[in-house]
């Protein structure tokens, strides 16, 4: 992407966000794509490579990775809880780089629970390589009146 192309897509990022599922600025600025399947209960979310993902190595900074799998995390408890769920401790593993492609990001739960719920989600490149996998648990947040 050339600079005339980042700048383009950052108007186009900045004039459209919002602050609800699948539109926060981070989001639209990663190019996320969600998908759901309710009866597998799982949320994979995917995203072009882009260079501004790179950290100094030039492949996926491992931040982006952890972002993006509790991104699919947190939207798989949007969907199928009734209030937010929030992150309490997040593990993951890396096991590939990625510098170019695709990247498919798919959650699932590992133990569903009411107040907590233990989940997992891995990362793969477009030849289904495994890239990382973070496991994460989240507490029910009952905002207080």
């Amino acid at each position: 992407m050339d600079k005339q192309e980042f700048m383009a897509h950052m108007e186009m990022v900045y004039d459209t966000y919002a602050i609800k599922p699948e539109s926060i600025f981070m989001f639209k600025l990663l190019d996320f794509q969600f998908d759901y399947d309710d009866e597998a209960k799982t949320c994979t979310i995917t995203c072009p490579v882009t260079d501004f993902m790179h950290n100094p190595a030039g492949i996926v900074h491992g931040g982006i990775f952890t972002f993006i799998t509790d991104s699919a995390m947190g939207h798989l408890n949007f969907r199928h809880k009734d209030v937010p769920y929030v992150s309490l401790e997040l593990k993951t593993s890396y096991f590939n780089a990625a510098a170019a492609g695709k990247l498919t990001a798919t959650a699932r739960y590992i133990k569903d629970g009411y107040k907590v719920s233990f989940m997992e989600a891995e990362v793969k490149n477009e030849e289904g390589t495994l890239l990382c996998r973070t496991s994460g648990t989240f507490y029910r947040y009952d905002k207080k009146k």
